[in-house]
């Protein structure tokens, strides 16, 4: 059984309608995945619905026929992801797995712990890499829009971001894990989780988060890297939504 490959499309959509890709999509469609008139593919509204279509021809650009009508998805958790600088093939991996697991938004931040940070045209360039990495994982994982990449925001400037009772920095010195702070509320209730940089927060930081209203999780027994920490702490989130689904 062959891939469906799905690609994101602006505008309303109806069963019969055709619709001409964009020329990146065209190019992925017809010299990429090499698909052909007849091939299913699938298409992602800007609402996140998945429509089934077939290519009427390869152009470019592109041009696929709907069939059907789309499937509109289920409402989720609103989960946002506050990610300390890290090696940037790491961050790429946060930010695809963070996408799949159902995120709206990523915001990496500077820290005292932060080992480089980079200028602003190094952070301009990462950031377009980083967001092509977000509408890769959103195609991949049917969802839309595709969730946004910021940055890069200071950390002391993070808390006051985060509405209160709502925010979590994920820390070893934690006063609760995450699991149970994340129970005590209700399934689908908006989180923003803070994970640090590779070296972790420092001290102060964390107090200062504490003092302004964020609780401090910590996941387990071990010391976790920083991608493993993130991937980690949005699947228990999501998985609150999940919950309440089943």
């Amino acid at each position: 059984m062959r891939h469906t490959f799905r690609y994101v499309v602006d505008g309303d959509l109806a069963d019969g309608a055709e619709v001409a890709l964009s020329a990146g999509d065209s190019h992925h469609l017809g010299r990429v995945v090499r698909r052909r008139p007849g091939d299913e593919v699938g298409l992602i509204d800007a609402d996140g619905a998945i429509w089934s279509a077939v290519v009427v021809g390869t152009g470019p650009p592109a041009v696929v026929r709907v069939v059907g009508e789309g499937a509109r998805p289920a409402d989720a958790a609103t989960v946002t992801l506050y990610q300390g600088l890290a090696e940037w093939g790491r961050l790429d991996t946060v930010v695809e797995k963070a996408v799949e697991l159902g995120v709206s938004e990523v915001v990496l931040f500077t820290s005292s712990r932060a080992r480089r940070v980079p200028d602003a045209a190094s952070w301009g360039r990462r950031r377009e890499r980083l967001a092509r990495v977000a509408e890769a994982a959103a195609r991949q994982s049917g969802r839309a829009p595709v969730p946004g990449v910021r940055g890069l925001v200071p950390f002391d400037l993070v808390p006051g971001e985060i509405p209160d009772g709502e925010g979590f920095l994920i820390d070893p010195r934690g006063d609760a894990t995450l699991p149970a702070a994340l129970r005590a509320r209700a399934p689908r209730a908006r989180t923003a989780l803070v994970v640090g940089p590779d070296a972790g927060f420092s001290a102060e930081e964390v107090d200062g988060a504490r003092a302004e209203g964020l609780a401090i999780c910590r996941l387990g027994a071990t010391v976790l890297r920083a991608e493993t920490a993130a991937i980690a702490a949005v699947t228990l989130a999501a998985a609150r939504g999940w919950e309440e689904d089943a």
